[in-house]
């Protein structure tokens, strides 16, 4: 990458004293004005060593590498004046295979806004079948950007970074020290500083320095860039899952950060926004359904759920219910067709059917069986039917056959037979019944027909 000039500047048409003078001058300045001058970082500073490559560095045996305690590695991808980087491939998969964590840059030639952005998806064309588990890294060094502006090189840097950042990677910026303090300036992206030298002298905050082009690294046959690095990415870019932003949650898969879409983590599903952050504690509603986001840690919510006072069922794939619902106890619920919560004590119609609906919001579709002769005071067959979808499927609106249901399985299953009888609360509330008849259910029926109902006994 850069070559450094680092000749101090001559000064020119002063004479010998006149220089003396001058320069006597100046350091007494710079001894009164000490936040002046930039605080050196050295390599002890550094938490990795690393290197950067292109062609020029010919075939590498990146097995040989990481010996050298080398942990990452810039792969040149290229320029848009001179084609993508004979070496990319071999590069890549190499540095991969390796080991090392594997990020990419490409040498900017750009000198307008919609150059920048023609660079940036030209990168997104070639690293996007590869791994790239590092920065991918905008070098912003050539003739054509010395003699630009502040604003005109980050309008640039801004066209580049923000595609590359939209696309899920994680953008840097590299120039040398120079460039840096004198026409880049202050961006809104992470720094790769090159300065040959024996420590960094830069600050604007570094997150890596390229320090000299003449390491020896084993495994590569010329001499190469080192680099060390200063920022700790471990869990800024992660292979998958979540990583910290701020006060903000994002995900990752594959190296790259997701944006605007779901995301499924260890039995449960995100919704990301379109900055890439975790959405919690809200509603959120697409072409697929409805959802809640968990308050915590915006995970969509299942099953049945109280947001707010309101009780709400999502299904398996966490999308809300609407209308009538059969949950996992086989019972039918009824939620509101327009806000999803849950409806209690009211008759609805559904599909030309009524239902009549508890207080706990479970409803029962009321069947009207015409014939009434088996009806008493204990058994009612359109309450029957109506309160036991599995008899009324069975028996459909035949009063003979209802009935006959309650009197050979319904008595012995406990069966609740009309809104004002149930057999086991009357066995239960009436102690002295049982005693006498123990687990003879159909006593208990036939005693109620005869004479509870006009003790008012409890039956209820």
């Amino acid at each position: 990458m850069i070559k450094q000039n680092r000749k101090n500047a001559i000064l020119h048409k002063i004479g010998k004293g006149a220089r003396r003078i001058f320069t006597l001058a100046l350091a007494g300045a710079l001894a009164l004005t000490p936040s002046m001058q930039a605080q050196a970082i050295g390599a002890g500073s550094a938490i990795a060593r690393g290197i950067d490559v292109s062609k020029h560095n010919l075939g590498i045996d990146w097995s040989q590498v990481p010996s050298a305690g080398v942990s990452f590695a810039f792969v040149k991808a290229g320029s848009t004046n001179s084609g993508i980087d004979p070496c990319f491939d071999a590069n890549m998969n190499g540095a991969n295979a390796a080991g090392l964590r594997t990020g990419v840059y490409l040498y900017s030639y750009a000198s307008t806004v919609e150059q920048a952005q023609n660079e940036a998806n030209q990168l997104l064309a070639w690293i996007g079948n590869y791994t790239v588990s590092y920065p991918v890294v905008y070098d912003v060094e050539a003739p054509c950007h010395k003699n630009m502006s502040s604003g005109q090189l980050q309008a640039l840097i801004n066209a580049f970074c923000s595609i590359i950042e939209a696309n899920g990677y994680y953008p840097v910026v590299y120039s040398s020290r120079n460039m840096f303090r004198d026409k880049i300036g202050s961006i809104g992206y992470d720094k790769w500083v090159a300065q040959y030298a024996d420590a960094l002298e830069y600050e604007g905050g570094a997150a890596f320095w390229q320090n000299t082009s003449h390491g020896k690294v084993a495994g590569i046959p010329t001499r190469v860039d080192m680099n060390y690095q200063f920022k700790d990415y471990s869990k800024i870019i992660v292979a998958d899952g979540f990583a910290a932003r701020g006060d903000q949650t994002v995900f990752y898969a594959g190296y790259r950060m997701q944006r605007n879409c779901w995301a499924n983590w260890e039995n449960h599903k995100y919704h990301l926004d379109e900055s890439g952050f975790v959405q919690k504690g809200c509603w959120f509603e697409d072409e697929t359904g409805r959802y809640f986001l968990a308050t915590q840690d915006g995970h969509a919510l299942r099953d049945a759920v109280t947001i707010e006072g309101q009780d709400y069922y999502f299904d398996e794939n966490a999308v809300m219910q609407r209308g009538l619902v059969t949950r996992p106890d086989g019972k039918a619920y009824y939620y509101d067709p327009a806000t999803g919560a849950l409806q209690r004590n009211m008759t609805v119609n559904v599909d030309g059917t009524n239902y009549t609906v508890d207080g706990n919001g479970v409803a029962t579709q009321e069947v009207i069986v015409s014939d009434t002769s088996y009806d008493n005071v204990a058994f009612n067959a359109s309450y029957y039917a109506s309160n036991h979808p599995d008899v009324y499927a069975a028996c459909g609106k035949e009063a003979k056959a209802l009935y006959d249901h309650f009197i050979k399985s319904g008595i012995k299953e406990g069966r609740q037979s009309s809104e004002q009888f149930s057999i086991n609360v009357y066995r239960e509330n009436n102690p002295d019944l049982a005693e006498a008849f123990g687990d003879d259910l159909m006593k208990y029926y036939e005693h109620y027909i005869n004479c509870g109902v006009n003790e008012n006994r409890v039956s209820k």
